[in-house]
């Protein structure tokens, strides 16, 4: 998302200290003790090349532990890292930060933290979502890019019934110069199967990818031990364009009772990238309340430019509003520090399903709200026509603003 007004200034880099200096770091308004469900989504600025090489795209995946003491750790497959220090403020909006050593400077992973309905962050049950943002390049890690995560629980997930769908997708090693050869974004609608508790459950549902109809296919299941689990669940959904064979994609996933976040991080199969399923209401029995969905909402996302001959991607961060009037704005900024706005109108669905038409470049965007009225996350896989020649697919993840 490149253009437009400028309107917003964040913080994107806290620079490496001088040697005796000190650092301007704030202190954390909110401290509290939870491991999470972390799914990382980065690519460089320029792809360079097409078609798009795996080596322009990285995944990234493990457990976000977080300490009472404003202090975190990551716990992956080749073992936990360092402890560094997070900053959370009470409205939610969350500071990760990275000690820099050598030729590598200090940076702060901008994002939000759910701060509304998770009581005091402390209580067993609740499930905050969150997301941050790698938004600055550096000699070491010159991708940008999105990372989403959510409370780890224990127990059962019960997956049954209906979801909205919401992916974007990095493509590779394809030979035809098309912008969907580059990045593709979808959105649909699926229903999960009932079943025993800790099986593999069928997926089936409709969509669009593009301009394209899509049929969903594959399965979910809730990996139990001994009848327990944490929320981590295998997953492997088919993408089926009219006419053309099943894209079967499989993917790390994370469930919780309102929210699946999935990472394609298999580069096997072309394609990397992430996924989320958001349960809906049930329309027409308990449809969503039109009067809680308005608001404001802390947003993170990612950018794919999606010109074949001019490809690569951006991240952003920024506020998204939505007006009980129906009005739509999101105000952001880039990587590189531009701000852009974008405004619209919304239309409520029953079953908590969202269509935002956006003025200006006249693209329709599908976004969807969670049934605790707290996650609100939107695609944007409309092929638009731009003076510069550089179309673009978004994908972003969102938290409800806590008010002071």
């Amino acid at each position: 998302m490149p253009n437009n007004v400028c309107v917003l200034s964040l913080l994107v880099l806290t620079a490496a200290c001088a040697d005796g200096g000190e650092e301007d770091r704030p202190q954390s308004e909110v401290r509290f003790a939870a491991t999470h469900h972390l799914y990382g989504y980065r690519s460089l600025r320029g792809f360079g090349t097409f078609p798009v090489p795996p080596a322009a795209v990285f995944t990234d995946r493990g457990t976000l532990n977080l300490f009472d003491d404003s202090t975190y750790t990551v716990t992956r497959s080749a073992g936990t890292s360092a402890a560094d220090r997070y900053a959370l403020e009470n409205a939610g909006d969350w500071s990760v930060y990275a000690t820099g050593s050598g030729r590598e400077p200090s940076v702060v992973f901008q994002g939000a933290y759910s701060r509304v309905g998770a009581g005091d962050l402390t209580t067993p049950g609740t499930t905050p979502d969150f997301f941050f943002t790698d938004r600055v390049s550096t000699p070491s890690s010159e991708s940008i890019g999105l990372y989403v995560g959510t409370r780890i629980l224990t127990g059962q997930v019960e997956l049954e019934g209906a979801w909205h769908v919401l992916s974007l997708h990095t493509v590779f090693g394809q030979s035809i110069l098309s912008p969907e050869n580059v990045a593709r974004g979808a959105r649909g609608g699926v229903a999960i199967a009932a079943g025993a508790a800790g099986t593999a459950r069928a997926i089936s549902g409709t969509g669009t990818q593009g301009s394209s109809g899509l049929t969903f296919s594959g399965t979910i299941q809730n990996l139990l031990t001994n009848g327990s689990g944490n929320g981590t669940c295998n997953l492997t959904v088919n993408y089926t364009v009219t006419g053309q064979p099943a894209d079967a994609r499989v993917m790390q996933a994370a469930a919780t009772n309102n929210l699946v976040l999935a990472l394609d991080d298999d580069e096997s199969d072309n394609e990397a990238g992430l996924l989320f399923m958001v349960r809906k209401f049930d329309a027409p029995a308990t449809p969503v309340d039109s009067v809680r969905v308005p608001g404001t909402f802390l947003i993170g996302g990612h950018t794919m430019f999606v010109n074949p001959s001019n490809s690569g991607s951006d991240t952003f961060i920024g506020v998204a509003t939505l007006t009980a009037q129906g009005g739509f704005r999101l105000d952001a900024v880039g990587s590189d520090g531009a701000d852009f706005t974008y405004v619209g109108t919304y239309t409520l669905a029953a079953d908590g399903g969202i269509t935002l038409v956006i003025s200006g470049t006249n693209e329709t965007w599908f976004a969807a709200i969670d049934r605790t009225y707290n996650t609100f996350v939107f695609v944007d896989d409309f092929l638009e026509t731009r003076s510069n020649n550089i179309p673009e697919f978004n994908l972003a993840f969102g938290v409800r603003q806590k008010a002071n």
